[in-house]
Protein backbone atom coordinates (compact mmCIF):
# COMPACT_ATOMS: atom_id res chain seq x y z
CA UNK A 1 0.00 0.00 0.00
CA UNK A 2 3.07 2.12 0.30
CA UNK A 3 3.71 2.42 -3.38
CA UNK A 4 -0.06 3.47 -3.49
CA UNK A 5 -0.09 6.09 -1.05
CA UNK A 6 3.10 7.61 -2.87
CA UNK A 7 1.40 7.80 -6.45
CA UNK A 8 -1.30 9.17 -4.46
CA UNK A 9 0.82 12.08 -3.12
CA UNK A 10 2.59 12.65 -6.27
CA UNK A 11 -0.94 13.29 -8.07
CA UNK A 12 -2.03 15.51 -5.70
CA UNK A 13 1.07 17.32 -5.78
CA UNK A 14 1.24 16.88 -10.05
CA UNK A 15 -2.35 18.67 -9.52
CA UNK A 16 -1.80 21.35 -6.91
CA UNK A 17 1.38 22.79 -8.79
CA UNK A 18 -0.83 22.80 -11.84
CA UNK A 19 -3.84 25.02 -10.06
CA UNK A 20 -1.16 27.39 -8.77
CA UNK A 21 0.10 27.71 -11.88
CA UNK A 22 -3.12 28.49 -13.61
CA UNK A 23 -3.84 30.69 -10.47
CA UNK A 24 -0.76 32.95 -11.31
CA UNK A 25 -1.37 32.73 -15.37
CA UNK A 26 -4.65 34.38 -14.47
CA UNK A 27 -3.70 37.14 -12.13
CA UNK A 28 -0.94 38.10 -14.72
CA UNK A 29 -3.94 38.33 -17.14
CA UNK A 30 -5.88 40.56 -14.52
CA UNK A 31 -3.09 42.89 -13.98
CA UNK A 32 -2.18 43.61 -17.57
CA UNK A 33 -5.67 44.00 -18.37
CA UNK A 34 -5.75 46.89 -15.68
CA UNK A 35 -3.07 48.79 -16.94
CA UNK A 36 -3.02 51.51 -19.69
CA UNK A 37 -1.69 50.48 -23.21
CA UNK A 38 1.05 53.07 -23.17
CA UNK A 39 2.11 51.27 -19.69
CA UNK A 40 2.00 48.08 -20.90
CA UNK A 41 4.30 49.27 -23.62
CA UNK A 42 6.40 50.60 -21.52
CA UNK A 43 7.08 47.89 -20.07
CA UNK A 44 7.50 46.10 -23.08
CA UNK A 45 10.00 48.10 -24.24
CA UNK A 46 11.87 47.64 -21.17
CA UNK A 47 11.70 43.80 -20.77
CA UNK A 48 13.25 43.84 -24.19
CA UNK A 49 16.12 46.39 -23.33
CA UNK A 50 16.51 43.68 -20.16
CA UNK A 51 16.65 41.23 -22.18
CA UNK A 52 19.19 42.52 -24.76
CA UNK A 53 21.46 43.46 -21.97
CA UNK A 54 21.17 40.01 -20.84
CA UNK A 55 22.09 38.55 -24.39
CA UNK A 56 25.02 40.89 -24.92
CA UNK A 57 27.01 39.86 -21.07
CA UNK A 58 26.23 36.34 -21.56
CA UNK A 59 27.60 36.84 -25.52
CA UNK A 60 30.94 38.22 -23.42
CA UNK A 61 30.75 35.58 -20.84
CA UNK A 62 31.33 32.98 -23.34
CA UNK A 63 33.46 34.58 -25.85
CA UNK A 64 36.02 35.09 -22.27
CA UNK A 65 35.33 31.51 -21.78
CA UNK A 66 36.32 30.47 -25.19
CA UNK A 67 39.58 32.55 -24.96
CA UNK A 68 40.26 30.98 -21.48
CA UNK A 69 39.94 27.31 -23.34
CA UNK A 70 42.17 28.82 -26.00
CA UNK A 71 45.17 30.09 -23.96
CA UNK A 72 44.63 27.05 -21.60
CA UNK A 73 45.63 24.56 -24.09
CA UNK A 74 48.44 26.17 -25.72
CA UNK A 75 50.17 26.72 -22.02
CA UNK A 76 51.18 22.96 -21.28
CA UNK A 77 54.26 21.41 -21.40
CA UNK A 78 55.61 20.55 -25.11
CA UNK A 79 55.87 16.46 -24.88
CA UNK A 80 57.57 16.69 -27.67
CA UNK A 81 60.53 19.14 -27.07
CA UNK A 82 63.82 16.81 -27.30
CA UNK A 83 62.47 14.43 -29.24
CA UNK A 84 64.30 13.42 -32.63
CA UNK A 85 62.20 12.08 -35.37
CA UNK A 86 63.17 8.25 -36.03
CA UNK A 87 62.61 9.64 -39.60
CA UNK A 88 65.85 11.64 -39.65
CA UNK A 89 68.10 9.29 -37.04
CA UNK A 90 70.95 7.79 -38.80
CA UNK A 91 69.23 4.52 -39.92
CA UNK A 92 70.24 3.03 -36.10
CA UNK A 93 66.50 1.37 -37.33
CA UNK A 94 67.32 -0.31 -40.49
CA UNK A 95 71.00 -1.93 -39.68
CA UNK A 96 71.99 -4.52 -42.04
CA UNK A 97 73.12 -6.91 -39.07
CA UNK A 98 69.28 -6.65 -37.70
CA UNK A 99 68.10 -7.98 -40.94
CA UNK A 100 70.17 -10.95 -41.68
CA UNK A 101 69.09 -12.46 -38.48
CA UNK A 102 65.85 -12.88 -39.56
CA UNK A 103 62.95 -11.83 -38.05
CA UNK A 104 61.03 -13.86 -35.38
CA UNK A 105 58.83 -15.75 -37.74
CA UNK A 106 61.07 -17.08 -39.97
CA UNK A 107 64.41 -17.87 -39.19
Amino acid sequence: MALMDFLKNKLKKDEDFKAAEKEVKIQKIIEQRQKGSNERELERFVEEDRQRTIKEQLEQFRNKEKEKMRTNIFKGKNIFKGHKSILHQDDKMFDLKMQNQGNMFFK
